[in-house]
């Protein structure tokens, strides 16, 4: 594909990011004369344009400003190759719902910021709620589980019940589920009657209708402002996907992969501007006057899924908010519904504590630690907000595994140094996992030590220079990816040599042996061999007996600094001079 068709499509839309916009922006661009017509008088017209967001770069681990073109967005997202006609089809379709969306939410923001009430119709609500879903069924986190070409490639839980469903339906690829579900959630009508339940269940994978049928229809939407001024909502690559209530997780220890075993969603969230959240607040947490039928064995119910039922609450459950007024219209004599297209909604604006405040975005904060980026707005919003976080002393928040290259960990140290950067000193309050993770080998110690002093060589914990020549567009995740597999390679190069010290071959094979492993090192990324030669050289600087203890300096520079220079400069050369280099650094 050539990149003159590729596109940057958004899952988070740009409408929602303009209100995130800096204060700080560039010039604005000048108007474009236009050429009159006959009998016209001379008209300037102005250019669109481009607002810069302030974000956090997770990548570079700093402080930076985006366009809002290219914030949040995917290259060729919901490019659905199957539709030859037009791939952009479902880009075009959930433009159309994002302008329906916006023109609520636009008028939503002006009237409750001055205290008005907001008066929605159904069908406004329906939009509104439609989007709201859509927005987290086309969240990066989602589109990754089903951005696969094969499906032996999808590893979610509901695995089987999808392999069922692709083979009944003429499904090769679960991307192509994805496309499909997302069609049919744009083309459905959302009717008073509520007719489009039974719809979805036979157009679309059943899992995924019963997903929007209960983010509709068992929550009530709430619209919320902080009460200080102060105080402000981030907005986190994955914010909509983001849910409070209680997980029972499991670990399995040959991955050291978490996954929830069961899970409640209390609340979900939906930063609309700095100064405004939608949050979806569970019926399950309505007191029982407000609800028809007998809900308390429901609630049991769910507490008891959970290993520690008693623990399984809400930690938003004391939340000023409450269900909107509905005024119904009386429903024609002829049906049986309640509900009528002419209903009409009444909003209010629920003012927020800094504590509520402090829970929400210390929510989104704890599971940004998968992505690359959190926009934000106020500096001074952003640097209370990651010591409000990093202070936070609530139970299952924060917990890292003990291996140097946790994800979160490493996301959490990121944070310290954004923190830093923001003038702040606090330092994170984390929990070691409960769970003991599985013992690490002294390669992977001393390549995190080796690692660690080579950032902090670089300005502002950017990349070593050298590792940047010979990998121009890597990021940290990249580079400690790297670290490890050099330390799996180190693992292997002490294995094998254990095994034949003890082995009854001669000194010819020994040698025929080493030269092949030497020959399928040399395969391998360049900058991951000069990680290798990095790391071979400093094993020798810690103590035998326990690896733990460094004994001597660390060398970070080296023969293989020189032959890296020249591969960069003369990549053509790559094969000699790598060997020149693995040769040169280990004698």
């Amino acid at each position: 594909m050539s990149s003159s068709q590729e596109k940057n499509l958004h899952f988070i839309p740009r409408f929602i990011l303009r209100k995130f916009k800096s204060e700080k922006q560039p010039p604005a661009a000048p108007a474009l004369s236009l050429a009159p017509r006959r009998g016209q008088r001379h008209k300037q017209r102005t250019r669109g344009r481009d607002f810069l967001v302030d974000k956090v770069d997770l990548e570079r681990c700093i402080l930076t400003q985006r366009p809002v073109s290219t914030e949040f967005a995917l290259v060729n997202m919901y490019r659905d190759p199957g539709f030859d006609d037009n791939p952009y089809h479902l880009e075009d379709k959930l433009t159309e719902l994002e302008s329906k969306a916006s023109k609520v939410l636009h008028r939503a923001c002006d009237e409750l910021s001055r205290g008005s009430t907001l008066e929605l119709g159904r069908s406004e609500v329906d939009i509104l709620r439609k989007f709201l879903f859509l927005m987290k069924y086309r969240n990066a986190g989602m589109f990754d589980r089903y951005n696969h070409d094969h499906v032996d490639s999808y590893d979610s839980d509901d695995r089987e019940q999808m392999l069922q469903y692709m083979e009944s339906k003429g499904f090769s690829k679960p991307r192509d589920v994805w496309f499909h579900n997302l069609l049919q959630l744009l083309n459905v009508e959302m009717d008073a009657k509520k007719s489009w339940i039974g719809t979805l269940e036979t157009r679309m994978y059943p899992y995924d209708a019963m997903m929007f049928e209960l983010h509709l229809r068992y929550s009530f939407m709430a619209f919320c402002t902080p009460q200080s001024s102060e105080e402000e909502f981030l907005l986190t690559q994955n914010a909509y996907s983001i849910f409070e209530g209680p997980s029972t997780i499991t670990l399995d220890p040959r991955t050291v992969k978490i996954e929830p075993v069961v899970y409640t969603e209390y609340h979900n969230f939906a930063p609309i501007s700095p100064k405004l959240i939608i949050i979806l607040r569970s019926h399950l947490l309505l007191p029982d006057n407000a609800l028809q039928g007998d809900w308390d064995w429901l609630r049991a119910a769910v507490r008891f899924q959970h290993l520690h039922p008693g623990k399984a609450g809400s930690i938003l459950q004391d939340l000023p908010v409450s269900n909107c007024n509905i005024s119904y219209t009386r429903p024609p004599s002829n049906t049986n519904s309640r509900f009528h297209r002419d209903d009409r909604f009444h909003f209010t604006c629920f003012q927020l504590s800094p504590a509520h405040v402090a829970t929400i975005n210390n929510l989104l904060l704890e599971e940004a630690y998968a992505t690359s980026s959190i926009v934000y707005h106020s500096p001074n919003s952003l640097k209370r907000s990651i010591e409000n976080y990093f202070s936070s002393e609530l139970v299952g928040m924060k917990n890292v595994l003990d291996n140097p290259l946790d994800k979160r960990r490493l996301y959490l140290a990121k944070l310290e140094k954004i923190l830093c950067d923001l003038g702040g000193s606090a330092r994170c309050k984390f929990q070691q996992f409960e769970i003991p993770s599985p013992r690490i080998h002294m390669s992977l110690h001393v390549a995190v030590e080796t690692a660690s002093q080579l950032l902090q060589e670089g300005p502002d914990g950017s990349l070593p220079y050298i590792y940047l020549l010979l990998r121009p567009d890597a990021d940290h995740d990249a580079f400690w990816n790297d670290v490890h597999q050099a330390s799996l390679m180190i693992l292997l190069r002490t294995k094998l040599d254990r095994g034949l010290s003890t082995s009854t071959l001669t000194d010819e094979e020994k040698f025929s042996v080493r030269h092949e492993r030497h020959t399928f090192f040399v395969t391998f990324p360049i900058e991951r061999q000069w990680l290798y030669l990095k790391i071979c050289q400093n094993l020798n600087k810690f103590d035998s007996d326990d690896f733990t203890i460094q004994t001597k300096d660390l060398v970070l520079s080296g023969a293989e600094d020189k032959y890296a220079k020249f591969i960069a400069y003369f990549p053509d050369k790559r094969d000699y001079l790598a060997c020149l280099m693995y040769l040169r650094a280990m004698t």
